[in-house]
């Protein structure tokens, strides 16, 4: 029986170990070297933070943070992803709530971090770290204990963590993924931001598939020619996206320049599709299936 979603990596790394878990523009890791790698991180991590708390982890979004996600969860402990565009003031109210002396960030970010009240660890020592991976603190790990947290928006002041575990990841994944029938063939396109719950059903969909998730880079959403390349080149089958960047492509008129042709399924949710846009996209892509995640499309 699979009791956390880390059970869920290794059968799936176990049926598909060289087939594409994850893939930025830089670098991609199959399912296989994805689990050996993080299992390694995860004992430099294990030698900072103590089982069952938290793991602030913030740079851009890339593979390597994905790596360190699990890095985490195989060190026995939770992450969150901080943006680090986001004010010293609200970032420093995110550490104190998680109440974690370190924060896992890049040398790029170096004299971000020097405003905030937790001692950075550079992911680049992290990496040149060689501690043995803590097996026990893995098989310790039971369903209810965290596997991310992920902050409110902080409309009332004061921005709040959402703590959720690995029973809810299970529950939740399990019905979302036979719901919307995705499966090892699906290559998802992960356009929300880590710290967006969104992008839950991009990482875990695929882990408990084996489908391959694709990390689009922030700026392609300024630029409809790069984003639709980049869904063509990936043959990309499924989009979990926000309507507002859906509406970046039909807006701007990016179908008169490359179709992508391999979208199968359309999921949208975080505001009302405007219905001209629907009707764009269903006029280029009429074959894909389309979702309203609130409600009817």
């Amino acid at each position: 029986m699979k009791y956390t979603v880390l059970d869920y990596l290794e059968k799936t790394a176990e049926i598909y170990p060289d087939k594409v878990a994850f893939a930025d523009v830089n670098y991609s890791i199959t399912w296989k070297s994805l689990v050996d790698e993080s299992k390694s991180l995860s004992g430099a991590i294990a030698k900072y933070f103590p089982k069952g708390t938290a793991v602030p982890v913030m740079c851009e979004k890339s593979v390597v943070t994905v790596k360190l996600f699990f890095a985490a969860l195989y060190a026995g402990c939770f992450y969150s992803f901080f943006d680090f565009s986001f004010p010293d003031e609200r970032l420093n109210l995110m550490i104190k709530t998680l109440e974690t002396p370190f924060i896992l960030t890049d040398k790029k970010r170096e004299k971000k971090v020097q405003n905030l009240c937790a001692q950075p660890l550079f992911i680049e020592d992290l990496l040149a770290e060689n501690i043995c991976y803590n097996e026990k603190r893995r098989n310790n790990i039971i369903d209810v204990e965290p596997v991310y947290a992920n902050f409110t928006s902080g409309s009332t002041g004061v921005p709040k963590a959402v703590v959720v575990s690995h029973r809810s990841v299970i529950d939740f994944i399990s019905c979302f993924t036979e719901i919307f029938e995705i499966t090892s063939d699906d290559r998802i396109a992960n356009q929300a931001p880590f710290d967006f719950d969104v992008s839950v059903k991009d990482i875990f969909s695929a882990v408990f598939t084996g489908a391959s998730v694709y990390l689009i880079p922030k700026m392609y959403f300024s630029f409809p020619v790069k984003l639709l390349d980049f869904l063509c080149e990936n043959q990309i089958t499924t989009l979990i996206w926000a309507v507002s960047a859906l509406c970046i492509i039909s807006t701007l008129n990016g179908f008169s320049y490359k179709i992508p042709t391999s979208i199968k399924k359309i999921m949208f949710s975080g505001e009302v599709m405007p219905i001209k846009q629907l009707k764009i996209w269903k006029k280029y892509i009429p074959d894909a299936k389309y979702v309203n995640l609130f409600g009817p499309t």
